[in-house]
């Protein structure tokens, strides 16, 4: 079966509506559509939308106060009000954690994939969502080559010692591996 895709400028148009909604929720520079979107394909199955949150301080008892997320805090009251969905998979559980919300925009019907991250494995993650598959896996089969491993949802790549080298911008990752790098 294959998966439904949606025409670009509707991609844009329902990513345009959400980042509108996450920009000021999020770090300055740290929101931002991954995936075939950013890869500039005419059809899209869904948007990715990478995020690294802004913490509020909230009162907890009469004494104490505790951080809270604001980004997925509103990610609440947009599934509150029905403007998104939680996405079921093909057994029927949904995906909604601290790290990845898998929804769907509930006006148009496309899906959308939330993905939080942190400053400190912010640009090895876009790497990763703005994919696609087969991009993931040369840079991975040509890190081990190299005897390192590279784990996507890290600061970098680490050694069998588990030495980290961090990667500090995108193309650090192509660079690292000895890939050329093309800006998405």
């Amino acid at each position: 079966m294959s998966k439904v895709k949606f025409p670009r400028d509707t991609a844009l148009a329902v990513a345009g509506e959400l980042c509108a909604l996450l920009k000021p929720l999020c770090l300055p520079e740290r929101l931002m559509c991954t995936g075939s979107l950013r890869r500039r394909k005419e059809l899209v199955g869904d948007i990715e939308l990478n995020y690294i949150p802004v913490f509020g301080e909230e009162r907890d008892g009469l004494f104490d106060t505790r951080k809270f997320n604001l980004a997925n805090r509103w990610l609440e009251q947009l599934l509150a009000h029905g403007v998104i969905a939680k996405r079921r998979n093909k057994r029927g559980s949904t995906m909604w954690g601290q790290w990845n919300k898998l929804a769907v925009h509930a006006a148009s019907g496309m899906p959308v994939d939330f993905f939080q991250t942190t400053e400190d494995n912010w640009f090895n993650y876009l790497v990763c969502r703005t994919g696609g598959a087969v991009n993931n896996t040369v840079i991975a089969s040509a890190a081990k080559k190299k005897g390192w491993a590279w784990d996507p949802y890290s600061p970098g790549f680490t050694d069998e010692h588990g030495h980290l080298v961090r990667v500090t911008r995108e193309r650090d990752v192509y660079d690292f591996v000895g890939l050329p790098y093309l800006e998405p």
